[in-house]
Order: structure tokens, then C-alpha cells, then sequence
């Protein structure tokens, strides 16, 4: 009770600062712009023009009064033309000096110098999918509003709200809103959310969705910089413990051999946090399994004096125990190097069991934690809800489940002849991963050779899309407007280039139809069950593939890449695609 009474009073407290604040922000702020809005007019405003007193015979001069009245001729001027081409003048005011001058401009027709290119849509160009998921339920404008051909009655359909009718809020309130948050947090110390939580200002501060951050503010109040009118989350304490550490990397780190990379724009669903590992081997028998001494302090050599015991701080120590949580049978020699200290040391307190309570659990955001791929205790099966099991999919190296696990996919075993030669392995049925659609992984698939990605024997040949090796290709007018044209020689199965666009689920896909029907234009392909590839506004040249039932030279397969699906556009048809010759695929 008592805790809840300090609490409604720190409240209280809070509320009657900002609204002091606001208050006497609100004022200032509101004296000022009838003073900036006067000097606003002005300075648009065109000064009035003088006419010269000249004495015309037979006509009197215009009074003093008329000439302030008066302005000046604005017809347009009439020049003579010239044989380079039309001289148009144009007049230019300068609000500073309030002169105006006049400047001749010369027009140059230009016709049927090159014909215009079909009809086509630009895209952002990109190298790799990026996830959409599906576009925002409010229609931000309406397209071909003066097509009546479009069904726009079926496009409305899609969306739940028009983006126009959302209401926008008041300029002058956002101003008003961002310095008295400035004034208070430097003023008095609040946070954002401390401000947000006594509902005073008109405005949420931690909810604007970036529109504070694009818009430009008025000088004011003077002196205060532009910098500090853009407001910034709330400044979170910096994880120091091991446990936060290692579960801020891997939430943000993609570890998918595709990518490899933080911020990943193309998997949707963070890493999840590995399993700790059980020891297989007693620190009695780690002798047994450590053949050379890794220096003056290994512990083969050498023992830390039980008399003197190791102090280590608190964090070094921490680390240690995260470091065992998930590598419990790393050697000392390896520790020492992880954890920059004395070999023997390491091993002094391995001996010495050093357990400390670990909390890295509560440390992870459940709503980042991914279903997939599959992370349970136990074998992968329905007992465990196992979500390859249940999707009937073997588990990826992204896995969290044990090496060892039966659903794990286990690579090909596809090897050179033994007479030697440069055999082409891993295109035929007889290679496991190609018989069932899958590129060979380079962690599993050894003998093939797929991790030596710029090998130049180039064993593997079921790599090719994670390695981006394309064919050279070009975008040209083809037969149905714009097409892609291949640019090298490829025989049957080559792989010439990756279809790439937004992973969009099927709602997005319903609500794009209309406007592509519309347009004749469609560059959707459907990835799985869930996912689809859509290449109208980011993409990359496949883009460009005409459709051509009778003809194709092409198709695309739907490949297992590193635990992603992807698609692939392959040479088909004939032995040989010879240059410049336009692609077609049936789709």
C-alpha cells in the first residue's frame, strides 16, 4: 500500500511539471509566431513597382498616387525568333533585394532521336530477398483515378481504411510538444516514458513512428540547435553481464550461411538462443585429451598454487561459466585464448566446479524468439513440438537440436572419380541434395567440395545460387516489350540468374493482383505455402523474363539454399543457349 501511495504521488509530482511546462512553452511559443507569421507575409509579399515620371507630349504625368497603385507590366515578351531556335525570356524576382530581372532562355526541339522503350516499371534493384510480409491496411492513394478501366470498386476491397483520412497532427502542436519534452528532459531530468505516462502532452513521444524525425522545425526557440529538436529513445543502459551480451549478438545477428550479417533484411525471425550442453568429459581426463602444451602456463606444465588461490573478477568469471554453458568440453588451452588468461589458471577453477547461477533466460525478448527452426530439449518429435516434425522438414544447420538428430539432413556423398578428371558431380540424380531440390550445404557436403566456393576445379556444381554465379545477361526490348537477353553460351542446367524481389505473404498478394492485371505486367512467383516473391518494386533483372508457353528456354526451380528457399532460373529446352538470344520461361 504504501509503495503504491509513493507511486501515485511521484505521478502527481510528474503530471504538475509538464504541465507547468507545456503551459509555458505553449505561451512563448504562441507570442512568437504572430511576429514570425508578419515577417512570413512580408517577405513573400512583392514590393509595389515605381513608374517613372516621364512627360509624354499631349498626355499629362501620371500622379504620385496612381504610380504606387500601378503595376507594372507583367505581359509576356515578345522577342524575335532566331535560327537557332525559339528565345524565350523569363523573369526573376529576388525577395531580398526586390529586383527582378530578366533572362533569355533558348528552347531546343529535339525529335526522333531514340524511340522511347516499351512500357515497363522501375524498381528498386537489389541482390537478395527482402521481407515484406504485407502492406499496410490504409490505401495511401488511389491509382489510375482517371482510368475507368481500373476496378477500383475490387482494389478498395483490399484495404480497410483510405490513409487520407487518418487525422494529421498540428505543426505547430509537434513544436510545441518537442520543446517541452527537450526542456523537461534537460531541465528536469524526466524520461520520455515518464512524460508519456502522465498524459499531458497532446502528443506520444515514444510512438510518432519516425515523424518527427523528417519534418523540419522553425528557429525557435534561438539558440537552441536543430539537433536537439529530434528527439531520440530514451538512452538504454548498455548490457555488461555475458548472458545480456551473447543474447544481444544473437538476436541481432543473422547467422544463416546466406547472409551472415546483423540487421538481416531478408529472414524475418531473429536467431534463437542456443541449448546448454551437457559435458562428455570429466576435468580428471582432460589431460588425456590434450597431446602438446600450449605455452610456459599451460596446465600440463604447470599448476596454480593452492595456496594462493585465483581471484578473478566477477565478470571475467561470468564469462567463463557462459563460455561452458555452451562449449562445457573446451579445452583449458582454448579458454586460456578465449579468455585472456594463464592456461593454468582456467584450469584451477574448472577443478574448482565453478557454477554460478545462470539468468541469460530472462534476458531474451520471448516475441523475437523464432518456431523455427526448432529449439526444444530432446529428440525432435511431436512429444517435444518439434516444428520440423510437425512441417514434416528435416532440420537446418539453424537448428538448436543436437548434431546427431535423425531429421538432421545429412549431405551428399558425391566425389570425384577415382582415376581423376574433372567430372561434373552434384548436377545428376545421383546426387542427394539435387534429387531433392536442395544446393549442396558446405558444412556437410565434404567430399563434393561445396565450401570452396572459388575453387577453380569447381567440383560441386549444385551451389550456384549461393554463390551468385549467374550467367552474363542483358535487359533489351524483346518481343513482348522489355526482355532479358543472355549475354554468355549455357547448356542445360545452368543456372543463369536468381529471381529476387519481396517475400510478401498472401494477403499482399490478393491486394497487388488488381494492379497488375491492370497493367499487363505481372512478376509474382509463389515461393511456398507461405510465402511468395514479388518483383514489381524490388528486384533485380529476371525481372525482365517474358512468359512464352510454346517456346521456353528456361524454367525456375524452386531450390533448398542453407535452409532458405530460393529461386533459380535454369537453362532448358536445347543443349545450348547461344548468345543475345531472348529468355522465355513457361513459369
Amino acid at each position: 500500500m504504501a509503495s503504491d501511495e509513493k507511486v501515485e504521488d511521484a505521478l502527481a509530482r510528474a503530471t504538475q511539471i509538464v504541465e507547468t511546462v507545456f503551459k509555458e512553452v505553449h505561451d512563448e511559443f504562441r507570442a512568437w509566431k504572430q511576429d514570425y507569421a508578419s515577417w512570413a507575409l512580408l517577405a513573400v509579399a512583392r514590393p509595389p513597382y515605381a513608374i517613372d515620371r516621364v512627360s509624354i507630349p499631349g498626355n499629362p504625368a501620371p500622379s504620385s498616387s496612381a504610380s504606387e497603385k500601378t503595376p507594372p507590366p507583367s505581359s509576356p515578351v515578345d522577342t524575335p525568333r532566331s535560327s537557332a531556335g525559339a528565345a524565350e525570356y523569363i523573369e526573376i524576382w529576388d525577395a531580398d533585394t526586390g529586383t527582378t530581372k530578366r533572362v533569355e532562355m533558348r528552347v531546343i526541339s529535339v525529335q526522333d532521336v531514340f524511340p522511347a522503350p516499351p512500357a515497363h516499371e522501375y524498381c528498386t534493384p537489389a541482390t537478395r530477398n527482402i521481407f515484406q510480409g504485407d502492406d499496410s491496411n490504409d490505401l495511401p492513394f488511389i491509382p489510375f483515378a482517371d482510368d475507368p478501366n481500373f476496378d477500383h470498386a475490387r482494389y478498395f476491397k483490399e484495404f480497410k481504411t483510405f490513409g487520407w483520412e487518418r487525422p494529421v497532427p498540428d505543426p505547430d502542436v509537434e513544436v510545441v510538444v518537442v520543446e517541452a519534452a527537450r526542456r523537461l528532459r534537460t531541465e528536469h531530468q524526466m524520461l520520455y516514458k515518464h512524460i508519456d505516462e502522465t498524459g499531458v502532452l497532446p502528443l506520444e513521444l515514444l510512438d510518432r513512428e519516425g515523424s518527427l524525425v523528417v519534418r523540419d522545425f522553425p528557429d525557435w526557440p534561438p539558440g537552441v540547435p536543430a539537433s536537439a529538436k529530434h528527439l531520440s529513445p530514451d538512452t538504454q543502459p548498455i548490457p555488461t553481464s555475458p548472458d545480456k551480451l551473447l543474447a544481444l549478438t544473437v538476436s541481432t545477428f543473422c547467422s544463416n550461411l546466406n547472409c551472415v550479417v546483423p540487421f538481416c533484411t531478408t529472414h524475418f525471425d531473429p536467431t534463437s538462443m542456443p541449448l546448454k550442453v551437457p559435458s562428455n568429459i570429466k576435468n580428471q581426463r582432460m589431460k588425456e585429451h590434450v597431446r602438446t602444451a600450449c605455452g610456459p602456463h599451460c596446465f600440463l606444465l604447470k599448476s596454480a598454487d593452492n595456496d594462493d588461490p585465483i581471484h578473478w573478477p566477477d565478470s571475467e568469471t561470468e564469462f567463463l561459466r557462459m563460455v561452458l554453458d555452451y562449449s562445457p568440453d573446451a579445452r583449458p588451452c582454448e579458454l586460456s585464448t578465449i579468455c585472456s588468461r594463464p592456461c593454468c589458471e582456467v584450469c584451477y577453477l574448472l577443478a574448482a566446479s565453478v557454477q554460478i547461477k545462470s539468468n541469460f533466460g530472462s534476458h531474451i525478448d520471448a516475441s523475437r524468439v523464432r518456431s523455427k527452426p526448432c529449439r526444444h530439449e530432446g529428440p525432435c518429435s511431436a512429444a517435444t513440438q518439434c516444428a520440423c516434425y510437425l512441417n514434416k522438414a528435416h532440420c537446418e544447420n539453424g537448428c538448436r537440436c543436437i548434431r546427431k538428430c535423425a531429421r538432421r539432413w545429412r549431405g551428399c556423398a558425391c566425389s570425384t572419380p577415382k582415376r581423376g578428371g574433372t567430372a561434373t558431380i552434384c548436377r545428376t540424380e545421383r546426387c542427394a541434395c539435387f534429387l531433392a531440390h536442395r544446393e549442396c550445404d558446405p558444412e556437410i557436403c565434404l567430399k563434393c567440395q561445396a565450401k570452396y566456393a572459388y575453387c577453380e576445379a569447381n567440383l560441386c556444381k549444385n551451389a550456384d545460387i549461393q554463390r551468385a554465379r549467374w550467367k552474363k545477361t542483358k535487359v533489351a526490348p524483346g518481343r513482348w516489350g522489355m526482355g532479358l537477353f543472355i549475354a554468355e553460351t549455357a547448356v542445360v542446367d545452368d543456372l543463369i540468374i536468381e529471381y529476387v524481389g519481396e517475400l510478401i505473404y498472401d494477403p499482399t498478394t490478393d491486394s497487388r493482383e488488381p494492379i497488375a492485371e491492370h497493367r499487363g505486367r505481372n512478376y509474382l512467383f509463389e515461393l511456398n505455402s507461405t510465402l511468395s516473391i514479388d518483383g514489381t518494386y524490388v528486384g533485380n533483372d529476371a525481372r525482365y523474363i517474358n512468359h512464352d508457353a510454346r517456346n521456353p528456354n528456361c524454367r525456375a526451380k524452386v531450390r533448398m539454399v542453407n535452409g532458405e528457399h530460393r529461386i533459380g532460373i535454369y537453362a532448358s529446352a536445347c543443349p545450348l543457349l547461344p548468345r543475345l538470344l531472348e529468355i522465355r520461361s513457361m513459369f
